[in-house]
This record gives C-alpha cells, structure tokens and sequence, in this order.
C-alpha cells in the first residue's frame, strides 16, 4: 500500500495556506489550489477528499457559501464580492446561478 502522508500533508497545508492567506478572489485561491494539484476541467481543483474541506477553509477566510446539492456543488462568495462555483472538484469563475439572498444558515457566525 503507497505511503499517502506527503499527500495530506500537502492537502492539510493547502487549507492552511486559504485560512491564513484569505484569497480574496479566484486569482489569488488559484495560485493556493494549483500548489496542490493541476486544474481538471475547470480554473482550479480541489478533492475535498476528508472531513475539512474546501468549503470549511472558505468560510473561515470569510467567504459565504450557498450549497445546491450537497457538499459537490455550491457557489462562494468572498467578502469582496468575487464569486466562483465548485463542482465536484473543478472550480469555475462566477455562480452557478443567480445568487440568492442568504439565509441565516449560510452565513458565517
């Protein structure tokens, strides 16, 4: 079995790195992302392979986020007013669709 620690590490590290660093657009969350790993099909690509997530790291640099269907697909908003989508791994520029007023569950405490 391969010796996956330099894996989530690194993966660890790049949730470290949104929460410290605070990208304040998809830009600046990139340049983070792609340290990890390459884009797929989108701008930028994250796995949100474990219990912290890129949502989590979002939200505690203080993006809102709106989820659509589950924890795979969902819009962020930073506090600048930038706004990607994730889908499944792939992050794209702006929303999935209009952005809806936020209730008070996706706002950040």
């Amino acid at each position: 079995m391969p010796d996956l620690t330099g894996y989530w590490a690194k993966y660890d590290t790049t949730l470290k790195r949104i929460r410290d660093e605070k990208p304040k657009d998809l830009a600046e969350l990139k340049v983070i992302l792609d340290d990890f790993e390459p884009p797929s099909s989108g701008v930028a690509f994250f796995p949100n392979a474990a219990d912290d997530q890129l949502d989590d790291a979002l939200i505690d640099a203080g993006w809102r986020i709106h989820y659509i269907e589950s924890d795979y697909l969902w819009e962020a908003k930073s506090p600048t007013g930038s706004r990607i989508h994730f889908t499944e791994g792939d992050v794209h520029d702006g929303p999935w669709a209009p952005w809806p007023k936020p209730t008070e569950s996706e706002t950040p405490a």
